[in-house]
């Protein structure tokens, strides 16, 4: 499974962003900005938190704009249900973005580690 295909598979199959098209644009850009090429094959121990991290911009770009989110999931009877909805998930996303960080002793870039210590620090 390509990193492209797991987005899709981590967002449910679900085109956002008004045709295929303009979805997999978004899509591939999205990945591409959290370090990810859309066309690679996908692994759990690599590339994990970049795809939760694509992920959430998906939704955050989805709460500024929640009419694109409300026209795709349908089940929501007021933009103010679907908004929370999101917010929930976006939480619950950073929430389990963070576990992994300190699961898998994540450094970053520019050396930066994730710990127990400093996710209590910036989490409480």
């Amino acid at each position: 499974m390509t990193n492209l295909q797991r987005l899709y598979f981590e967002l449910s199959e679900k085109e956002y962003f008004s045709t295929q098209e303009k979805t997999n644009e978004v899509y591939i850009t999205v990945l591409e900005e959290n370090g990810l090429d859309p066309y690679d094959e996908y692994t759990k121990a690599n590339d994990r938190i970049n795809m939760l991290e694509s992920v959430y911009s998906i939704l955050q770009m989805l709460s500024n704009n929640i009419e694109l989110f409300v026209k795709v999931e349908t089940e929501f009877a007021t933009t103010s249900a679907a908004y929370q909805f999101l917010q929930k998930r976006l939480k619950d996303l950073r929430d389990e973005i963070d576990r992994v960080k300190i699961d898998t002793h994540y450094e970053d870039a520019d050396g930066n580690k994730s710990s127990l210590t400093s996710y209590m620090f910036f989490n409480n």
